[in-house]
């Protein structure tokens, strides 16, 4: 903090300059492992003190980088205490309020106990607006606009506790035009930054979800028959051609089961473990991430493996039984992405193993792929349905063996191309398996119907035409008051047109929310909905009809209307070419 008395315009670059300090460290922290591991938290008295305190260090720092003029200092302080309120809630704000504004009472001037009162409120209002949105994530530019309304009240609370009053007023005049959009503007970049961060994390999970799924497809039947040193090998090998790894390995708790890549001449199959950090991996039953060749503590000189992970193999019970190991030869190389991908693959490798052992899965395939005429199975789905299965196989494994051959079913129907297109009779079956998968999830609380007119089966329509729509009512059906949903499923011929209704009675959907559900910038939320419709409007356009109809608490009904001839056969052609020309096929 310097003490300085400065031109308004100068602590208008004053202040500019140390927000971009703000802004970089605020972005740097952001990128930490711990950063992202305290955001990624649960929602927690724990996780809101952790977080007071990063945002009460934000505070400080604003109050230090500030500059002392007519005996008071024009700072950046409250672009912690706002930002933690808004984002954390309540006690962060409280948190960082305190901290802050305690900071600045013990700095002294005439508007310290006012500016330290100040910073506590506009910590603890930016709380209680968290709470008014219901735990949502502020937009750069709403924070923008509180930060302009708390800084005025900052402004006006000096005015009227800080005596002399002429003297505040004189400081007011000089300091509130660059206080107000120093803070404003801070708070806007810094709600961006963490924004940014998350979206990148969305990102990753995202192309991580594909490409793990791709190769689950490939090793599925593979490690349908056990982990063995030969399966463990394939393994492997699919793992290194789908990935830009340098080298794979797979081990159980004592030996190298498999090993390709660099370094295989010394990690050789049946040989016992080598490095230090995989026999760590297995005795802790943690992850352990390498940035050099001295965290991989292998015993062989020399060792071309610079930089991995190893991600411990569990069973159902938590038992470790082997490692998955990822690795590459130069230091510091391992990505968010690659990470995220192990954790992914142990998972899936993890719940193959554990299937094969109970005898319930034997030709289940799984594929994640995305397609630009296509919506696909969320993989959250996915992976709940392998979850749901595993725990039903191990009490009644005949059950289980059902809802595998029903969850390969709804695979095989989103991954083959020659399915981008299918009857109504196929889509219904989809919709079907798919329901009797969920309502082993559900059970009780998870009802549906179908009402189908017969002479209606043969009619082609788009693929998943019906399925993300279901998958979107189970999804965001439920809620506190909404304990128990029934899903209607329906299909008529009126006039010309067939008519595809999806109906539930679950919370439904504000007005507010239907002005701009299929504005993908605001509700990231309804893709499946956006997907659905956008395919109708580009196979049909103006002949076809898709329309939303929802009351809170009343619930949703989604309805179709395409030309009773269905998709005609010019279009048919052109899509299916269309479709195989992504997927590489002439």
């Amino acid at each position: 903090m310097i003490n300085l008395y400065l031109s308004k315009f100068s602590l208008y670059v004053w202040l500019f300059q140390s927000l971009t300090v703000i802004i970089t460290v605020a972005f740097i922290l952001t990128q930490t492992p711990i950063a992202r591991a305290l955001f990624n938290l649960e929602s927690s008295v724990k996780k809101q003190i952790y977080l007071g305190l990063f945002f009460g260090f934000i505070s400080m720092l604003g109050t230090l980088l500030g500059v002392q003029t007519n005996d008071a200092i024009a700072n950046i302080r409250d672009v912690g205490a706002i930002t933690g309120g808004l984002f954390g809630g309540p006690i962060v704000g409280l948190i960082a309020g305190i901290m802050g504004g305690m900071h600045r009472a013990y700095l002294g001037g005439f508007t310290a106990n006012s500016c330290a009162l100040a910073t506590i409120l506009n910590g603890i209002f930016a709380g209680l607006l968290y709470t008014r949105k219901k735990g949502k994530y502020f937009s750069p530019l709403l924070g923008f606009t509180f930060a302009i309304l708390a800084e005025s009240f900052h402004m006006l609370l000096v005015l009227l506790i800080s005596p002399p009053f002429n003297k505040a007023l004189t400081l007011i005049k000089t300091v509130s035009g660059p206080m107000i959009s120093a803070n404003a503007v801070g708070v806007g970049l810094f709600l961006l930054v963490i924004k940014v961060s998350f979206m990148e994390k969305e990102i990753v999970s995202a192309i991580t979800a594909e490409k793990v799924l791709k190769i689950t497809e490939k090793t599925l039947p593979i490690l349908s028959k056990g982990l063995t040193p030969e399966t463990a090998d394939e393994t492997v090998k699919v793992i290194l051609e789908n990935t830009n790894l340098d080298a794979v390995g797979i081990t159980d708790t004592e030996k190298i089961l498999a090993f390709r890549g660099i370094g295989s001449y010394h990690h050789k199959p049946l040989s016992p473990i080598l490095t230090i950090s995989t026999k760590k991996a297995l005795s802790s039953g943690k992850i352990i991430l390498m940035k050099n060749e001295f965290d991989i503590g292998c015993s062989v000189k020399d060792c071309p493996l610079m930089s991995g992970i190893v991600v411990p193999l569990k069973d159902s019970e938590g038992n470790v039984f082997g490692a998955l190991k990822l690795y590459r030869k130069e230091r510091n190389t391992m990505t968010l992405f690659d990470v995220e991908m192990a954790k992914g693959l142990a998972n899936i490798l993890s719940l193959q193993v554990e299937l094969n052992k109970l005898e319930t899965e034997k030709k289940m395939k799984t594929l994640f792929q995305l397609k630009a005429l296509q919506s696909r199975i969320n993989p959250h789905f996915l992976f709940n349905s392998l979850n749901t299965i595993s725990y039903i196989a191990r009490t009644d494994p005949e059950k289980g063996g059902e809802l595998v051959k029903k969850l390969s079913f709804i695979l095989r129907k989103t991954i083959e191309a020659e399915e981008t297109l299918s009857t109504l009779d196929e889509e219904i079956s989809l919709v079907k398996a798919y329901l009797e998968i969920e309502k082993e999830r559900f059970k009780e609380r998870l009802n549906y119907e179908f009402n189908i007119d017969s002479s209606l089966y043969d009619i082609k329509i788009p693929a998943l035409i019906l399925q993300p729509i279901v998958e979107n009512a189970v999804k965001h059906g439920f809620s506190l008051t909404k304990r128990n949903i029934t899903i209607k499923i329906i299909a008529y011929r009126r006039g010309d047109y067939v008519y595809l209704v999806v109906e539930d009675n679950g919370k439904g959907i504000s007005e507010e929310t239907l002005k701009t559900i299929f504005n993908s910038s605001e509700n990231k939320k309804s893709f499946g909905l956006k997907n659905v419709r956008d395919r109708v409007l580009n196979l049909f356009g103006s002949n076809a009809m898709f329309k939303i109809k929802s009351r809170i608490n009343e619930g949703t009904k989604v309805i179709i209307g395409i030309p009773k001839g269905g998709t005609p056969n010019w279009i048919l052609e052109r899509l299916s070419s269309m479709t195989k020309n992504l997927q590489g096929k002439s």
